[in-house]
């Protein structure tokens, strides 16, 4: 072979990958396209499934006892609406307590902030003098004013309390359905192998979605139980509901930390008198909530769910954006089940490294990066 058909060859090869590439970019815009607009559908069935993966330990526990599934099911799912039923119940009633008192507290408020930033108000009214002396007569511009909270919230209440419907009764069938799923799994894949990789990573992510809420769960349960009677001792109004938020709060990842504390200093700031007395419920809200982040929580999941911290952050910023506050929830399940998946399906093992945490390298891998990394870099010049 010739070096002109040799190039040939390898300048088709290029654009097969590139082609390859943006095949596969298309498909993925398409299908992150599709998951949020259509998030009305898919959130409710992707959190039944992963709420019924949750529960089927112990529905297969129970089943072991003699119970059959379908009761067994009905059991688990009226235990969980008792369950949210009184957590809605105490924050419902703190909640509407706050929203009585919203003009009151939102003015303290307003001059709380305004006492702690009262060094730049000579510059805001500097800013609006020279506004309104430059301000022309002209045509008047139209406003159009962005709707509220409370009608937003009416507005979105009816769709979200459906998605929990559907998301509901189809976890109540699948749990009924025993395990129906794994037969049908078994039945479709063709050989021996794939019966055997596809069980093993359905039982896996089963597994692994169990330990991380029921565990999640316990440490939210001691967390808030913490923080409540710790907004008690210090006096702060409604400990109660500290207590319910910092449990709830506590499952969406980042973002709930930074929201209960960003409460817990508005209020401590309106309550108490003085800023050190203000800041202090936060202070002591943030300690509490860094020592379970960086300690009970690495030492009682961090084992069993060894994932990528930076990957963790991706997908929720992704999940986020794609199905807003539910995809804040279901960012790490899915992140476990993709992490499942890649380690059993052939191909995907790669991606199933950069999914996980880090790992010892090998010998060879581990001589190569010190390699590298001793090289001095040579100036551009001399490239």
């Amino acid at each position: 072979m010739d070096d002109t058909s040799a190039s040939n060859i390898a300048g088709v090869d290029k654009k097969g990958v590139v082609r390859n590439w943006a095949i596969t970019g298309i498909f993925w815009i398409l299908a992150i396209g599709t998951l949020s607009v259509a998030q009305g559908v898919f959130v409710p069935i992707i959190a039944a499934f992963i709420l019924a993966l949750t529960l089927s330990p112990l529905r297969r526990g129970l089943g072991g006892l003699g119970v059959p599934p379908g009761l067994a099911a009905a059991i688990l799912m009226i235990g969980l609406l008792i369950i949210l039923s009184i957590l809605f119940y105490f924050l419902s009633e703190g909640v509407q307590k706050y929203l009585s008192d919203a003009p009151t507290f939102a003015k303290k408020v307003r001059q709380e902030l305004s006492g702690l930033f009262g060094t730049i108000e000579p510059v805001l009214e500097a800013g609006s003098q020279i506004e309104a002396m430059t301000k022309q007569e002209g045509p008047q511009a139209v406003t159009i004013s962005e709707p509220g909270f409370v009608k937003v919230m009416t507005h979105a209440t009816p769709a979200i309390i459906s998605q929990i419907v559907v998301a509901l009764t189809l976890s109540f069938f699948l749990l009924a359905s025993g395990d129906m799923f794994y037969e049908k799994l078994v039945q479709v894949m063709p050989t021996l192998k794939d019966k055997r990789r596809a069980l093993d990573a359905a039982r896996t992510i089963e597994s692994q979605l169990s330990v991380y809420f029921f565990t999640i769960s316990t440490i939210n349960a001691i967390l808030g139980l913490v923080i409540g009677l710790s907004m008690w001792a210090l006096g702060m109004p409604n400990p109660l509901l500290f207590g319910l938020g910092a449990f709830l709060l506590n499952y969406i990842p980042y973002i709930g930390s930074i929201g209960g504390i960003a409460v817990t200093l508005v209020t401590g700031l309106v309550t108490f008198d003085g800023v050190l007395a203000g800041i202090l419920p936060a202070f002591l809200y943030w300690a509490i909530n860094t020592l379970e982040g960086q300690f009970l929580t690495p030492i009682l999941v961090g084992r069993r769910l060894k994932l990528n911290a930076v990957v963790i952050f991706i997908s929720f910023a992704l999940w986020a954006w794609v199905w807003s506050f539910m995809g804040m929830l279901l960012s790490t399940p899915l992140l476990i089940a993709a992490k499942v998946v890649s380690d059993n399906v052939q191909g995907l093992e790669s991606f199933g490294k950069f999914l996980a945490d880090r790992d010892d390298l090998s010998g060879s891998d581990s001589r190569l990066l010190k390699f590298v990394f001793r090289q001095k870099r040579k100036p551009l010049a001399e490239d």
